[in-house]
């Protein structure tokens, strides 16, 4: 199993890598929170199923990418392009469960098919 420090060390890389994809987008306290929230809940995910091997690793990185790329994509469709906040996330949560109903469309670890269909 994976240690505490190592687990630690994989969110503040994940996020790290989300606060460069943000890049000058505006982020409010609790959409930080819960995207630091969410992370953290893909790493217990990558944990729990013992997939933390670079390959692995390297998709989670990807996924996250994908998965800011959305949620400012869905910042721009809401008229705050600049502005990512708890409305964003909802909205961008709306259109993945949308997604993810007509494919198999998945962000592993951070947002799985099976979770969204269940």
């Amino acid at each position: 199993m994976i240690g505490y420090s190592m687990d630690k060390a994989l969110v503040e890389d994940l996020w790290q890598i989300a606060s460069d994809t943000i890049d000058t987008s505006e982020m409010d306290a609790a959409f930080s929170s819960y995207l630091r929230a969410w992370i953290t809940i893909g790493v217990q995910r990558m944990i729990r199923q013992n997939r933390v091997a670079p390959p692995d690793l390297m998709l989670a990185h990807a996924n996250l990418i994908k998965l800011i790329r959305l949620l400012k994509k869905e910042a721009m469709y809401l008229g705050h392009p600049l502005r990512l906040d708890n409305i964003t996330l909802r909205a961008t949560k709306k259109r993945l469960r949308l997604r993810a109903s007509t494919t198999a469309f998945e962000l592993w670890p951070f947002w799985p098919h099976n979770f969204v269909v269940s």
